[in-house]
């Protein structure tokens, strides 16, 4: 054999090899792509879950596969969603329990969080023994300024504490300076591990800003009449009520001020206030209360988004929803980029890059969200980020909040 009929030999050798190796690498494609959850589904935390988290996850699988799936260039192909979910009752141990049967008897491809901060806390562990990416989409705790950067395949998505409740100080201690307020203050919280983390931050930041705490008391979770409560917080003649609410008990405390006609000059309420539910129950009475969180209503394909959302779910979005829904947005960039169902690659590139969404840019730094939307307030009819104020999309302050009427 003379050397060129070796060398010919040895390309053809190489190239059926190369050849042998796309179509093994096409044939190991995946059909789908298994995402799983345990979540609440039932008890008292059910119908905030279904709000904020299941629709989207549904609304999501059904947008995706919709457009053909996600891409992995790996692949040269896109590949559609499949979704796997257990109900954890709002147990944490039901959650262990069924976030571990996902990874190791049904073997998803990636892990999507539950709902509420002490289920997130529970998770993340076991996320990251296993190696699943997880973006943490509606935690907040004042733990993880430690335990973030102990997990590093946990992201978290919310404002946390100090940051959710430094922006309300500032801006009583601001409203006072000014001469508008006396800077009374008082605060409610349930006995829920997020109420009270909040109210523990906020009385931090008030004694700082020389904000006057005149009313501090907590309620059982789930309290049937909060009328007592309010009817004490109102007789210490506050400027402002801040309630580190749940749902249900946002709704309680809304009705029942009115009925008492409690209507200090600023009314803060937490989880719950930006869901349509209660913009239907009070109507325009929502105008001027701020709440946990918020959005940019200018923010690219949110438009888009919210018409989507109406067509499949037959009601509006809100700003918690939305921003799970971002959260969904970051995973399926990142899968993209890599290209392939690589979770440390994708993790890494999670941890690492910057992403556009619906709740508008997202970066995590030391595994926390690095701008996240602190304050937000119920205008004309729509919720609206409002702090940080330095925030794209951010709106002025409306103050006073307008009277029950």
């Amino acid at each position: 054999m003379d050397r060129r009929t070796f060398v010919k030999g040895t390309a053809a050798v190489v190239g059926a090899t190369a050849i042998s190796r796309r179509v093994h690498a096409q044939a190991a494609a995946p059909d789908k792509i298994r995402f799983g959850y345990a979540i609440t589904m039932s008890g008292p935390l059910g119908p905030g879950a279904q709000s904020t988290t299941i629709s989207q996850y549904k609304l999501w699988q059904k947008r995706v596969n919709d457009a053909g799936g996600i891409a992995l260039s790996k692949f040269s192909k896109k590949v559609p969603i499949e979704l796997v979910e257990y109900d954890d009752q709002g147990k944490p141990d039901e959650l262990l329990k069924l976030t571990e049967r996902l990874i190791q008897q049904d073997k998803v491809d990636m892990i999507l969080s539950p709902y509420a901060t002490h289920m997130n806390l529970a998770s993340a562990p076991i996320v990251n023994k296993h190696g699943y990416p997880v973006i943490m989409s509606t935690s907040a705790a004042a733990r993880l300024y430690e335990m973030a950067p102990q997990l590093p395949f946990a992201f978290w998505h919310l404002v946390q504490p100090n940051e959710a409740t430094q922006p309300l100080s500032t801006m009583l201690a601001t409203l006072k300076k000014e001469g508008k307020i006396k800077g009374r203050v008082a605060v409610i919280h349930p006995a829920v591990q997020l109420g009270v983390e909040l109210n523990t931050a906020f009385l931090a930041a008030a004694k700082k800003d020389g904000v006057e705490v005149v009313f501090n008391k907590n309620y059982p979770f789930g309290a049937s009449d909060l009328q007592p409560l309010l009817r004490e917080a109102m007789a210490s003649q506050p400027d402002a009520l801040l309630a580190f609410s749940y749902p249900p008990d946002t709704f309680m405390i809304a009705e029942q001020a009115q009925i008492i006609n409690f209507n200090p000059q600023i009314l803060y309420l937490g989880i719950g206030t930006p869901f349509p539910s209660f913009k239907a129950k009070f109507g325009n009475k929502v105008n001027g209360i701020l709440l946990y969180g918020g959005m940019d209503s200018t923010a690219p394909g949110l438009d888009q988004y919210l018409k989507a959302h109406r067509e499949f779910l037959k009601h509006e979005s809100e700003a918690g929803a939305i921003g799970v829904y971002a959260a969904l947005e970051v995973t399926q960039q990142a899968i993209e980029k890599v290209g392939e169902l690589d979770r440390k690659k994708i993790r890494d590139v999670i941890a690492s890059d910057t992403f556009k969404t619906i709740w508008g840019d997202i970066k995590y730094e030391k595994q926390l969200n690095a701008n996240p939307w602190a304050v937000g307030q119920w205008q004309n009819g729509e919720v609206v980020g409002v702090y940080p104020a330095n925030k794209s999309g951010a709106k002025p302050l409306q103050f006073p909040k307008p009277a029950w009427s």
